[in-house]
């Protein structure tokens, strides 16, 4: 079964696309959670291994990134979209998935979210 998998995913477009599909679910996903604007992005090395993935959760407070990450039920929503959309099971338990604010990267990385994250 992992041969196949490996053969589904092979290419690195095939991949992007299956990524890109989630990013977009996860958006409607919290859209109706989150209070205040946001956005979503990722990145990583999926192409090499599927388990080199990131997606962020972007928000403006660190009081609502906070309450975001103590919401278990929001992250169980969000896992569960790796595996609806078909993510490879070889990586799927280790992406991750987190929350950051405006605040922290402002306050830590002088506003720089490319920084931050490095």
């Amino acid at each position: 079964m992992a041969k196949n998998i490996i053969e589904k995913y092979e290419s690195e477009s095939d991949i992007d696309v299956v990524t890109n599909k989630i990013e977009k679910v996860m958006h409607d996903v919290v859209k109706d959670v989150i209070k205040e604007k946001f956005r979503i992005t990722h990145y990583g090395a999926n192409y090499i291994h599927p388990r080199y993935l990131s997606y962020w959760i972007c928000v403006l407070s660190d009081k609502e990134r906070d309450r975001l990450v103590k919401d278990s039920d929001l992250m169980k929503r969000l896992r569960k979209i790796l595996e609806e959309k078909n993510y490879p099971i070889s990586g799927r338990n280790r992406v991750f998935i987190g929350f950051e604010s405006q605040e922290t990267v402002d306050r830590e990385s002088n506003g720089n979210w490319f920084l931050h994250w490095k």
